[in-house]
């Protein structure tokens, strides 16, 4: 697959500065456990193909990068997409290796205001190398359950990436879940007590579905090179967990644009409803309009100062007067309320 270095959604969080930390784990012929395997000692564990290496490097700096280089033989082009970060979802193949970038989530200050974070896997015959800046709770997560895999563990690094796999893909699930509570709550509200804010809110939930979507959408691509069947690095029984995965991002990619569209429905019917009240306020206004000019013309003239005005010689002019414009303007409000102008 061909490279590409185009940066991906604004919301990658800044990288740590802090100080690199690096874990590994090794499985023994699929069946006991090692942690902590200095990383001097790598080399002698992946020379032998019952062996299964997990490294997690947080924060990896020229140091982690130059040991994985030398102990691993990865590419200096994978190694500077590392280094480099917020690179494209991708899957590049290299000899004796494959290369790829994901991008798992977490949640912001609240639950609909998710932050994206790259996670890149080197993955070999018989380990797994991840990468990641700052700390990523999904791996955590991914550890425990591939450490209870049981008689899974003899799968080899098959299981062990679609744990890790499989673990950042269904974190998106929680926050997909709270953006359609969020846009159902704000459409329940929309024809009692509609605000301004949540039309604000609106708009931050369409930007965050988009980034949402932009960092899953190449991965589906990306994705189909884990289900050929001719894939030399993972056994066949390992292609259904494969398929999980993927059916996954499926949902969650189909998910994401029915609320994107929620959310577009969403300000339209907002717009119609401000459209409407606008139109209702313009009526109000008009027949307001009406009853003072009504009363503005009638006695801004008998304000004039002249002598000849009708009526006002009669002991009962102005009271006549009086009289007679009201029962024209309450007319005029009767005939407005019966239109439903009013």
């Amino acid at each position: 697959m061909a490279r590409d270095n185009s940066e991906i959604g604004r919301s990658q969080p800044t990288p740590s500065e802090g100080i690199a930390k690096v874990k590994t784990v090794a499985c023994l012929g699929g069946v006991s456990l090692e942690r902590d395997v200095p990383s001097e000692e790598i080399r002698d564990y992946i020379r032998d193909p019952s062996n299964l290496v997990w490294m997690d490097v947080q924060d990896p700096g020229p140091a982690e990068l130059s040991m994985l280089s030398e102990e691993f033989g990865f590419h200096p082009l994978a190694l500077e997409d590392v280094a480099t970060g917020q690179q494209r979802p991708k899957m590049d193949e290299y000899k004796g290796y494959t290369f790829v970038v994901t991008y798992g989530v977490v949640p912001g200050t609240d639950s609909t205001t998710p932050r994206t974070f790259e996670v890149d896997l080197f993955i070999g015959r018989n380990y797994v190398v991840s990468l990641h800046r700052g700390r990523v709770p999904a791996l955590e997560n991914a550890l425990g359950r591939w450490t209870r895999g049981g008689a899974m563990l003899r799968e080899g690094v098959g299981f062990l990436v679609y744990t890790v796999m499989d673990t950042i893909i269904d974190a998106y699930f929680p926050i997909i879940n709270a953006i359609e509570d969020e846009l159902a709550k704000i459409e329940t509200e929309m024809f009692a007590r509609f605000h301004q804010d949540s039309v604000q809110r609106l708009i931050e939930l369409k930007r965050t579905l988009f980034t949402l979507r932009r960092v899953l959408y190449p991965l589906r691509e990306a994705f189909n090179l884990f289900l050929r069947r001719d894939q030399p690095l993972f056994s066949a029984n390992t292609l259904v967990y494969f398929q999980d995965v993927y059916d996954h991002i499926l949902r969650i990619l189909d998910v994401l644009d029915i609320e994107r569209d929620m959310v577009a429905s969403t300000l339209n019917a907002h717009l119609t409803v401000a459209s409407n009240e606008l139109n209702a306020t313009m009526k109000t206004l008009t027949i307001i309009t009406l009853v003072v000019a009504g009363y503005g013309s009638v006695f801004g003239a008998w304000g004039m100062n002249f002598n000849a005005m009708p009526l006002t010689e009669a002991p009962w002019g102005f009271w006549g007067v009086v009289s007679v414009t009201s029962i024209f303007i309450a007319a005029a409000l009767v005939l407005s309320r019966w239109r439903g102008w009013l």
